[in-house]
């Protein structure tokens, strides 16, 4: 058994409520910090999230899904904060996961 970590990135920064970053950038903003905590690799995809706000505010976003094969928590964890920072995150929904997979 092999740890995945699936990140949920939503694009819209916390005060604003809006993207105020594109996501080709947003796309390169991830690899790079990915990279950056040590990671051989991810795999990046963009989705559509929705979510209410405490304030009862419905909120439909770009988001970027993370997928991490062979994880560690402490990387994880580093990246996660490097992405809130960079991106101006309350949170990042962080999927942990023990599955069945090789490299063929």
């Amino acid at each position: 058994m092999i740890k995945k970590d699936i990140l949920f990135l939503g694009l819209n920064d916390k005060d604003s409520k809006i993207q105020e970053i594109n996501t080709l950038e947003a796309y390169k903003i991830v690899m790079n910090s990915v990279a950056g905590v040590g990671y051989d690799g991810a795999t990046v995809s963009e989705c559509t999230g929705f979510y209410t706000h405490q304030s009862g505010d419905f909120v439909i976003e770009k988001s970027l899904r993370i997928e991490i094969l062979f994880s560690d928590e402490k990387k994880t964890l580093e990246l996660v904060d490097i992405l809130k920072k960079a991106f101006n995150q309350e949170t990042i929904a962080v999927q942990l996961e023990e599955i069945k997979s090789e490299l063929i």
